[in-house]
């Protein structure tokens, strides 16, 4: 049977993980962003039977949410609270590699779109701001005078 740490038994994870990097932290540590109802038995058992990570340390801590003033009716809101994890390995923490957005989350798709709307466009001529139109018309009148 499988060592077991938190109350949470963890088959499939639905949890979300982020990792934030820190350059305040020592190189065995790492901080994540975890959901609200994970504990710190749950942090350490989710990396040690999932990444196969050595926890050696937990400590959590929530933070407030951001006051901010709604645009449209003026009323003072507050963003949702945040937890945050840091966690202390036995060996050295790695990040992972960046991610190649063009590859792995369909970069490509989006070139193509801005390709397709751009050719949708072509036709169409551009008007120009009212600060350019102004600057052309004394270019020409220069242009003219200078003839």
């Amino acid at each position: 049977m499988a060592q077991r740490f938190g109350s949470l038994r963890v088959y499939f994870p639905n949890l979300v993980f982020k990792i934030i990097p820190d350059a305040r932290l020592s190189k065995n540590q790492a901080a994540f962003r975890v959901p609200l109802n994970v504990n710190k038995l749950d942090i350490k058992d989710y990396l040690t039977h999932i990444y196969n990570v050595n926890v050696t340390d937990v400590r959590t801590a929530v933070f407030p949410g951001k006051l901010t003033v709604n645009r449209y009716t003026g009323q003072k809101e507050r963003t949702s609270r945040t937890k945050k994890a840091i966690v202390t390995t036995k060996e050295e923490f790695e990040y992972p590699p960046e991610v190649d957005v063009d590859q792995d989350f369909g970069g490509m798709e989006v070139k193509y779109e801005q390709m397709r709307r751009a050719n949708k466009l072509k036709g169409w001529r551009i008007r120009p701001s009212q600060e350019m139109a102004g600057i052309r018309r004394k270019l020409q009148e220069k242009h003219e005078k200078s003839k």
